[in-house]
């Protein structure tokens, strides 16, 4: 696999440990609000695999890894190379989008991943706004991220749900609908930022995080 970039400490991407982030290239939605739109766009420098296991060697500090993007799914030799961290006794937390199902099947039957972060950006009526896709495209995803939390809940893999709450974009009724498809599962509402998104996004303004805690309390969710 080829990465972006890595972050060699960091003390958010995995629960309650330090781990090694990894940020793979490329995705197949086109989020309007993107705050990586350099990974998305593929303009970036490209580091080799063999540079980042050697990279992951050094840390001796933690034996986690987060796998993130982009969209870390569209990458065909990716559980190669989960197989490899976990041959080497790391644990992996994969952040994905849900579109691709298959793949996910794959992982988790193999017993690769030891958390997982979903993003449920939208409710169906909205997904092909939040997403960029066409309608019709973004019908098939839809049916994918919903594929993708059943087979979480199924192989009980820990897990959470992320949604990036964006005002003008969703409202209290799509974060209504999201909660039905979320179920009891681990749910943050994510704040907005208004930086070096993909589109014209920057004049957007954030909610306040009060505005977000409320928001959030009323559905069973936490604030991130």
């Amino acid at each position: 696999m080829k990465f972006a970039r890595t972050v060699l400490t960091s003390l958010l991407d995995y629960p309650k440990s330090v781990s090694v982030v990894l940020f793979t290239v490329g995705c197949n939605f086109c989020c309007p609000y993107c705050h990586n739109p350099e990974l998305v766009l593929a303009k970036v420098s490209i580091a080799e695999e063999e540079e980042i296991f050697e990279e992951i060697r050094k840390r001796k500090i933690t034996n986690r890894v987060v796998i993130t993007g982009g969209e870390p799914t569209v990458h065909e030799d990716l559980p190669a190379f989960i197989r490899k961290l976990k041959k080497s006794d790391h644990l992996v937390k994969l952040d994905t989008n849900g579109s691709n199902p298959r793949m996910m099947e794959d992982l988790l039957s193999a017993g690769l991943l030891d958390y997982v972060a979903l993003d449920i950006k939208s409710g169906m009526e909205k997904f092909h706004t939040v997403t960029g896709l066409s309608e019709e495209s973004a019908k098939e995803m839809f049916k994918s991220v919903l594929e993708t939390l059943r087979l979480l809940k199924q192989y009980s893999v820990p897990h959470e749900i992320r949604t990036t709450y964006v005002p003008g974009l969703l409202d209290e009724r799509d974060i209504a609908e999201i909660k039905e498809l979320v179920g009891d599962s681990t749910w943050y509402l994510q704040r907005f930022r208004p930086q070096k998104t993909l589109r014209s996004f920057t004049n957007v303004t954030s909610s306040t995080y009060e505005d977000l805690f409320k928001l959030a309390s009323k559905f069973g969710a936490k604030v991130r």
